[in-house]
């Protein structure tokens, strides 16, 4: 399995690369491929005349791509279009692709079909998805897919832009042409082929918790009776204005769903204090916010990097939120992901949220950095050894210590004040036992 990948500016510098694809004698050993296309720019008329060029070099050949805050090429900070063509050498690999329209049909619908579709392709082992900025919860369609095989692993990400604050985001494919609310699904597996997906957050729990005791579906209106938002403004001092969605994003909330860490960033905060979220939260469920470190996030990531490096994958599709980029400051944004350079090629995007089945069960999570490797054949040790990240203290351009020593602040006045009634609440007691 070979991943090769182009930096594109324009239709002929991608013709003269793919040309030089199909003349180099690589293609030789290959009995299947696909082009993947990962865009920062929403310019239909320019991404077609790329697809074009695609399918006048490589006619019948498959192509998938998608919008994004940014493109990852070998865990480096790639150009605004990102072309890569992934080439399959096992005999025994097989690969498909399914496009939907969420304005002509129901998630319900779509996961319905992504399932039958499924289930006429026995070979498969691994479905990566790519979901346009949805208007609604994306609760529904993870909830949906719970009847999939156990053994089929499931990946992919929420697909964006450079404007975070922009619903604007779309998904393009051979199979559906140009679409702006839909999900692409990839379907991967055969024989010979394997696969392993990770996720990492290396975003730290803050000891206060908070129960949610008022919410409907994606909106939370109430945390520990209290509107919402006022844990925000009370422990962070964040104020809900136009900056709310990109301060929040430093702090997001940490609750158990599906028997695993969901981290969860809310996407908007209405006038009236609640908090919408990208997925359902339950009413009772016991959350805390979080905050990133910068050491603490590498150490993490090169830590549980550890399973991949082990896996000896061939390829590594990433999925990064596009909160992580904005986190690093004196770093490149694809810092935290270096050590992923020796272990295989890799490409991917900065997304808007990320998807992983865990445990039997689809969850969409924000903050997140989700990995697939892939490989086909036994694994192939080559003596190379996990690298590590430079020995240097990393930074963020994040205001983390005003906002921690805030957070100290006020949850050191709630002990306090906990404390004071307790102690009330004794001194009655004594009283009424005549003490």
């Amino acid at each position: 399995m070979i991943r090769k990948s182009f930096n594109v500016s324009d239709a002929e510098g991608l013709r003269h690369d793919l040309v030089a694809l199909k003349d180099s004698g690589e293609l030789n050993n290959i009995h299947r491929m696909f082009f993947q296309i990962y865009s920062s720019v929403l310019d239909e008329v320019r991404l077609k005349t790329l697809t074009d060029v695609i399918e006048d070099v490589f006619p019948d050949v498959p192509w998938m791509g998608n919008s994004t805050s940014g493109n990852i090429v070998d865990s480096e900070l790639g150009g605004e279009i990102v072309v890569s063509a992934t080439l399959f050498q096992d005999s025994t690999t097989e690969f498909d692709l399914a496009q939907y329209d969420m304005e002509k049909m129901d998630v319900d619908d779509i996961a319905k079909s992504v399932l039958e579709e499924t289930a006429k392709r026995p070979w498969v082992k691994g479905i990566e998805i790519f979901y346009t900025i949805p208007s609604t919860s994306t609760t529904r369609f993870c909830d949906a897919l719970k009847d999939l095989n156990p053994n089929i692993q499931v990946f992919g990400g929420i697909v964006c832009s450079p404007d975070l604050m922009s619903p604007d985001s779309m998904v393009f494919s051979s199979k559906g042409g140009f679409c702006r609310s839909g999900i692409l699904v990839a379907f991967y597996g055969g024989v010979n082929f394997y696969l392993n997906s990770i996720k990492i957050s290396g975003w730290q729990p803050l000891g206060r918790t908070f129960r949610v005791t008022r919410a409907t579906g994606s909106v939370v209106y109430e945390l520990d009776n209290m509107p919402a938002y006022e844990v925000y403004h009370k422990y962070l001092n964040i104020a809900n204005d136009e900056n709310f969605f990109m301060n929040a994003l430093e702090f997001p909330m940490f609750y158990e769903h599906n028997g695993t860490t969901i981290v969860r960033a809310p996407a908007e905060c209405r006038f009236d204090g609640s908090l919408v979220m990208s997925s359902d939260i339950e009413v009772g469920s016991v959350v805390r916010l979080s905050y990133g470190e910068p050491n603490t996030i590498v150490d993490c990531i090169m830590n549980e990097s550890r399973s991949i490096d082990q896996f000896y994958p061939e390829v590594i599709h990433i999925f990064s939120c596009a909160a992580r980029k904005a986190f690093w400051s004196t770093r490149e944004p694809t810092y935290e992901i270096y050590s992923l350079k020796k272990i295989a090629s890799n490409s991917g995007f900065f997304s808007h949220g990320e998807f992983l089945r865990e445990n039997g069960h689809l969850n969409q999570h924000n903050i997140t950095l989700v990995m697939a490797g892939m490989r086909e054949g036994e694994p192939h040790v080559t003596g190379r050894h996990f690298s590590q990240l430079l020995d240097e203290k990393a930074s963020s351009k994040l205001p983390l210590a005003a906002r921690m020593a805030t957070f100290i602040q006020e949850a050191s006045k709630d002990l306090e004040n906990t404390n004071q009634k307790l102690q009330q609440m004794n001194e009655r007691l004594q009283k009424l036992s005549g003490k």
